[in-house]
């Protein structure tokens, strides 16, 4: 199935090729609590722009600004990815 979020089109459904959260490196993430924007480009099989742009417009899921950088609340993405994937 194809959602559309902000303007970007995920694939969602057990026929993605996206990988799960907990298949992203897996040494340092599984202490993590938050993802990097690149994990959530992974995650969603989308493009690195594209999940910044998802970033920087959603209210859907905990998104944090630390100077540069943007790291996304991993509890608030997981439940989020799974309200979608339910759809």
């Amino acid at each position: 199935m194809l959602t559309v979020l902000a303007g970007i089109a995920i694939e969602t459904g057990s026929q993605t090729n996206a990988i799960g959260p907990t298949q992203i490196g897996k040494s340092t993430q599984q202490s993590a609590l938050v993802y990097r924007v690149e994990d959530i480009a992974q995650m969603l099989s989308i493009s690195l722009r594209a999940a910044y742009t998802l970033c920087n417009t959603t209210t859907d899921f905990r998104v944090l600004h630390i100077g540069t950088s943007i790291r996304v609340s991993k509890a608030s993405f997981d439940a989020w990815l799974a309200r979608i994937e339910e759809a």
